[in-house]
């Protein structure tokens, strides 16, 4: 007579194809597990993470769901079942999920700080929260991100991962979780012949006229590396010295390129500056 397979033996191993990277033979044992005992919760969280790693909402959010309806006490369970209910849209069980942890009445009156996660360290903007999962981008983000301003972004509201430190104010920094609507606006930059603090701010009062997203890149001091891992961090605005104290390199955003080249025109009559470089990306 043939014994039955130990599930947890199969489970044991797909977790070793899971920290080893080969995570088709993970996901395949993953399911093999499930098929042997579907009341093991560990399974479904495994693949919960998988999913939702990859950004693939609707996996996820079947297996984060299977999971807590196992174990009801697994708080990362339900808020990740939460993030993935906003990825595909399902708003009351959003809802739902941030009134377990009280978070359904999230404070969205100020900005907070959105943290981009690259290969070699990340890139801190400035975001408005809508929701405790759902923010617009308010900065003009570096163009190798593929992100733009006022992007529509999932982020994750659990814990602060830091904080901006902007005059005497700490500002909390919340990771950016996915993308869930491409922004309409394009991203331009130009150099200014100039580093008067006066014609940067003219520019930047005809660019909010207008409708424009505007940012001194000159400066940039938002693309850091953290030089220890697990430290708590704090990110310092205008740290990093010019490059070149007779210019300004500058951001703008915009639908169409004639708004921006309008904008400039109308700043050099009304500061007598000049440009040059005007590129879009």
């Amino acid at each position: 007579m043939e014994l039955p397979e130990n599930y947890f033996a199969v489970f044991e191993t797909a977790r070793r194809y899971d920290e080893g990277g080969d995570l088709y033979h993970a996901i395949k044992l993953y399911k093999k597990t499930i098929r042997l005992n579907p009341e093991f919760a560990d399974p479904y969280r495994y693949l919960g993470k998988i999913y939702s790693n990859r950004k693939e909402w609707k996996p996820a959010f079947h297996y984060w769901k299977k999971c807590v309806s196992l174990d009801t006490d697994d708080r990362n369970a339900w808020w990740q079942m939460g993030l993935a209910a906003v990825g595909l849209k399902k708003m009351r069980v959003a809802h739902s999920v941030w009134t377990k942890f009280g978070l359904d009445k999230a404070d969205t009156s100020r900005p907070l700080g959105l943290r981009l996660k690259k290969v070699d360290g990340f890139e801190i903007l400035w975001m408005k929260p809508l929701d405790a999962a759902r923010c617009r981008i308010m900065s003009i983000p570096h163009p190798g991100s593929k992100l733009r301003f006022r992007q529509l972004m999932m982020y994750d509201r659990r814990g602060e991962q830091g904080y901006n430190v902007v005059g005497k104010r700490r500002v909390p920094v919340y990771d950016a979780v996915d993308s869930l609507k491409l922004s309409p606006y394009q991203t331009f930059s130009c150099l200014l012949h100039t580093a008067s603090e006066k014609s940067v701010l003219q520019l930047e009062k005809l660019c909010q006229d207008a409708g424009l997203g505007f940012e001194v890149w000159s400066n940039a001091s938002r693309m850091l590396t953290l030089n220890q891992e697990g430290a708590f961090p704090e990110y310092y605005q205008d740290i990093l010295p010019r490059e070149n104290n007779d210019a300004t390199l500058i951001a703008m955003a915009a639908l169409h390129p004639a708004e921006v080249e309008r904008v400039l025109n109308d700043w050099q009559i009304i500061s007598l500056g000049q440009y040059s470089d005007l590129r879009a990306y």
